[in-house]
């Protein structure tokens, strides 16, 4: 009985102590580019590591009902400046809900949008096998999420 008594305390300890672990990845915000209306918007989420929170991980969605795409490349550019990053990985492909889902990643220093500042427009170009997606992160005053998002981790 006791160590019946025992393994049951032991074992609520554990799964106590797992569940306040802390996570180490903080996911900061999930949001759209700029985009019109019927235009592919990509999904973008911003997250860092507390560990290392000079380099940002973005993570961009395509979702579309007809298409998969293969994301090879993201340039970031205001007209004066551009900044080029290839994908951590190969990008994923889905089948949900009757549509194609692709997905990838890719690191940014967290200025990445402090240093394209100064400009009345910021555009990302998402370079896949169809061809080039661009959508603005800021034009003439209107803040994408993931630009907001980027001026609150950089302070």
């Amino acid at each position: 009985m006791m160590k019946k008594l025992a393994a049951l305390v032991f074992g609520s300890l554990l799964v106590t102590g797992c569940a306040t672990t802390q996570n180490i990845e903080n996911v900061s915000t999930v949001g759209l580019l700029i985009c019109k209306p019927n235009e592919l918007c990509p999904i973008v989420t911003v997250s860092w590591n507390e560990s290392h929170k000079d380099l940002l991980k973005l993570r961009m969605s395509l979702n579309s009902t007809k298409t998969q795409y293969d994301i090879q490349k993201v340039i970031f550019e205001n007209g004066q400046q551009s900044y080029s990053f290839s994908p951590v990985s190969k990008t994923e492909q889905d089948f949900v809900l009757g549509n194609y889902r692709s997905r990838n990643s890719i690191i940014t220093p967290v200025n990445l949008m402090n240093n394209l500042r100064g400009s009345d427009q910021i555009l990302m170009n998402i370079y896949t096998d169809k061809g080039v997606i661009s959508r603005y992160v800021y034009k003439d005053g209107q803040e994408a999420l993931i630009y907001k998002e980027f001026k609150s981790v950089y302070k």
